[in-house]
C-alpha cells in the first residue's frame, strides 16, 4: 500500500523510527512519473504481499500548488521528478530522481540502501519475524 502524504502527514510518517520510509515525490501531470507509478505500486504490493514491514511506500505530490510554501520552507525540493527518497529515522540516506520503467530498478535501490543500513547499524529485518 503506498500512503499519499499532505504537509499536515509528511514528518509524521518519516521521522517515524523503524522501517525504511521511501517517498515518490510526483506531479499528476508528469509523464515519466505517470511510467514510474505503476511499478513504484507494484513493488510496494510485492514488498505488503511478502511481508516485508519495515520498508514503508508513500507518494508526495510535489507540484501540488497548495504545498510549495510546505516545500520551500522544509527543503524539500527535488532537482525533478519523479524522485526518491529514502528516509530512516527522519533522515534522508538515498535520493534517486530517475524514470523507472521495470519495478527490478527500484527495488535493486532498496537492496542497496538496506545493505547500507545494515553495515552501519549492524542490522535491519526486511520483514516481521514475529
Amino acid at each position: 500500500m503506498i500512503v499519499d502524504l499532505t504537509p499536515e502527514t509528511f514528518f509524521q510518517h518519516i521521522n517515524r523510527e523503524g522501517p525504511l520510509h521511501i517517498v515518490m515525490h510526483y506531479g499528476a501531470t508528469c509523464n515519466p512519473c505517470k511510467v514510474t507509478m505503476p511499478n513504484y505500486e507494484i513493488l510496494a504490493d510485492h514488498f505488503e504481499k511478502n511481508n516485508f514491514t519495515n520498508v514503508k511506500f508513500y507518494k508526495f505530490h510535489h507540484w501540488e500548488p497548495t504545498f510549495k510554501e510546505f516545500i520551500e520552507s522544509n527543503n524539500l525540493k527535488t532537482r525533478g521528478v519523479p524522485t526518491f527518497r529514502f528516509y530512516y529515522f527522519g533522515e534522508i540516506l538515498h535520493e534517486e530522481t530517475k524514470v523507472f520503467t521495470d519495478a527490478t530498478e527500484i527495488k535493486d535501490i532498496i537492496v542497496d540502501v538496506v545493505k547500507g543500513i545494515e553495515e552501519t547499524m549492524g542490522g535491519f529485518p526486511l520483514y516481521d519475524e514475529n
